[in-house]
């Protein structure tokens, strides 16, 4: 948590981890700082190019243009890092369920934050073996972070039905 003699600093940390602050700078980003381009790719081929915004989950911005990744929930976060010094505990209950599962190329999985424990155990309820690899994920906790800027997200074709969990 952030003590009283540096505020300004964690104020400055946050806003920069969301994209909203160059860091050693005082301006506020421009739209295109913090405009991240994602590639949806569904099951026959099809590809749709959309703007997102750094901070956004591809959840959101699927769900903002338009693209069916299939349902999606999210309780409040459990906590948020905003900086190596600073982790806010929000006492969320996390994710809601995992029917958003998206897959993504090896190219770019270095640049995600690592799989939580919760994320892990909703995919491997909700989607049967053969259906996870090692490119799968929830849409819904990948944030956009600008070094995500063409990131490709596959769309797996159609979501579990009741008789498969």
């Amino acid at each position: 948590s952030c003590q009283q003699d540096t505020r300004r600093a964690c104020l400055n940390d946050m806003l920069a981890a969301r994209g909203l602050l160059r860091r050693g700078a005082r301006s506020l980003a421009t739209v295109a700082e913090v405009t991240v381009n994602v590639t949806f790719i569904d099951h026959e081929g099809s590809r749709a190019v959309v703007p997102g915004r750094v901070g956004m989950t591809l959840a959101e911005v699927a769900d903002l243009h338009g693209i069916d990744i299939g349902p999606t929930t999210i309780g409040a976060p459990t906590h948020v890092v905003h900086s190596p010094n600073w982790t806010e505990d929000k006492f969320g209950n996390g994710i809601g369920f995992g029917y958003d599962h998206v897959q993504i190329p090896p190219a770019w999985r270095d640049k995600l934050t690592a799989m939580t424990k919760q994320e892990s155990e909703m995919l491997e309820f909700y989607w049967d073996e053969e259906d996870l690899s090692d490119a799968s994920r929830l849409a819904s906790q990948i944030k956009l972070k600008k070094d995500l800027d063409g990131i490709q997200v596959y769309i797996p074709d159609g979501i579990p039905t009741a008789g498969s969990f």
